[in-house]
């Protein structure tokens, strides 16, 4: 403690000088000395000085006169004033400026060793506090896990910077708001408030997961420990909780849960095609039969057209299934891309005939080669295209941009101008089996969304520019002799 701790004596009478030094040199302190105040002064900021003890009177002037521009000097240091000839309007002027002490000469040996031991114990103190302080900031701001007050009340007190960014939410949003109205789903409202009053009484919780709401909306896992902090007096006055954000381990295990349903439904469907492939083949070819057989018009000929379509949908139904459940293998090759989607937009004409449906292209600098599987990448194409069409009505204006989104990708830009998509459909469209049409497996985005990632890329919803949904498909280009540099092809109408 004393060698963090330099104490300075300003005084002129030589003898005092060196008997006070000797005094206080006894318990390890640093002494350094001074004969006047102009010495301080001139000698500018001490960082380490955290006592001074003035003699009142000095050559150049009174203690009362130089104390403000020494404290100014030494803002570290705590001041102690010692004078032979002690009177109360000084003494109360100089503890008016902020000394600490103020002793008589001659001054006696025990009395300075305590008044410089007392300071010393409390600058110790206060740096050990300031010391704390800072490694708590520092573990407020650093730390990866939630750092929440919330009083008995179930306000919120304080919370730290971690939780901002994953949420979104400013202390200056929530300060002294009811927590559970603003920050936790309507459904888990009353069993967390449950929680929250039984650490409140029992002084500690953990274990606990449940949702967050962030600013827009969505939903955060956290893993809750909590516990109590108490007041000067021993009294519980605030809940303590530290959460840790679960959602991706969660998300994790819910798709390593995934895989392993998807690879039983593979090995099932692939079974069940195989058993049933030959009995819709024979239902097929009957069906075909009977058509030839019966003319259209005829009593019976829409019951075999159903038949027949049924067939069709059951074998179209199996063959999705096993799509999504097998792995994707991958047939390369170098391809421009615009290539791909107008052959596909050329097969859906028979889907779109009467209807006023049309494709927008605009090249802006991507007229370069990929590296994919034509054959996957068309079933995108295909998918959304069918999708769009779908959900349209006519007119229909399908607007897909495509340009570099850096020196190495391709960013596919595709809007329709179709009803849109809700909250909902926006956070479960790629979930497998999740659909809002009538008739479908729910499979189909969330095929075209493995194919994407397994080339590399990446697809998401966007913000519409109007009111239809968007896809932006992010794709790796192929570095050869075509270049990367491609020439803005402008706006084209593709109908046909």
């Amino acid at each position: 403690m004393a060698d963090e701790f330099e104490i300075l004596l300003v005084e002129d009478d030589p003898d005092t000088q060196a008997n006070l030094a000797d005094i206080l040199a006894m318990d390890g302190y640093r002494i350094r000395v001074a004969g006047t105040f102009s010495e301080v002064l001139d000698a500018g900021p001490q960082a380490m000085t955290g006592l001074v003890i003035l003699d009142r009177k000095l050559p150049d002037g009174e203690a009362e006169d130089y104390l403000p521009r020494l404290k100014k000097l030494l803002p570290n240091a705590e001041f102690i004033v010692a004078t032979g000839h002690a009177d109360l309007e000084h003494t109360i002027t100089a503890f008016k400026l902020g000394i600490v002490d103020y002793i008589i000469k001659p001054v006696h040996p025990e009395v300075i060793r305590s008044s410089a031991a007392r300071i010393a114990r409390q600058q110790q103190i206060e740096r050990e506090l300031h010391q704390e302080q800072q490694f708590a900031n520092k573990v407020l701001s650093t730390a990866e896990a939630i750092i929440l007050v919330l009083d008995l009340a179930g306000k919120v007190v304080r919370f730290n910077s971690y939780f901002t960014s994953i949420t979104g939410w400013q202390l200056d949003d929530l300060r002294g708001r009811d927590w559970f109205d603003h920050c936790i789903p309507e459904r888990n409202r009353e069993k967390t408030r449950e929680v929250f009053y039984r650490t409140a009484h029992d002084g500690q919780t953990s274990g606990i997961l449940n949702s967050i709401l962030t600013t827009k909306g969505r939903e955060r896992e956290i893993r809750w420990s909590n516990t109590t902090l108490k007041d000067d007096v021993g009294d519980t006055g605030f809940v303590l909780a530290v959460g840790v954000d679960v959602t991706d381990l969660i998300a994790a295990q819910e798709a390593t849960m995934q895989s392993q349903r998807l690879a039983a439904i593979g090995q099932t469907v692939a079974g069940l095609a195989h058993e049933s492939r030959n009995a819709l083949h024979r239902i097929q070819t009957n069906v075909e039969i009977l058509q030839l057989d019966i003319l259209p018009g005829a009593d019976l000929r829409d019951e075999v057209d159903s038949i027949h379509r049924a067939a069709l949908e059951l074998t179209n139904t199996l063959e999705e299934v096993r799509q999504y459940a097998a792995p994707i293998q991958l047939q390369r090759e170098s391809v421009m891309l615009s290539e791909v989607w107008q052959r596909v937009w050329g097969y859906l004409k028979s889907s779109r005939d009467g209807r006023d449906a049309l494709l927008v292209e605009s090249n802006g600098g991507c007229d370069c080669p990929v590296d994919v599987d034509v054959i996957r990448m068309e079933q995108v194409f295909r998918n959304l295209f069918e999708n769009s069409l779908a959900a349209c009505q006519d007119p229909i204006r399908i607007h897909l941009h495509c340009r570099c989104d850096s020196p190495g990708a391709i960013l596919l830009d595709i809007e329709d101008n179709g009803p849109g998509l809700n909250f909902e459909q926006r956070e479960k469209l790629f979930e497998p089996f999740y659909t809002t049409k009538t008739r479908g497996t729910g499979l189909g985005l969330s095929i075209v969304q493995r194919i994407v990632e397994a080339h590399g890329g990446q697809i998401q919803i966007a913000e519409p520019s109007s009111c239809g949904a968007r896809f932006l498909i992010r794709l790796d280009k192929h570095e050869s002799a075509f270049g990367n540099s491609c020439e803005d092809k402008g706006v084209i109408g593709s109908d046909a």
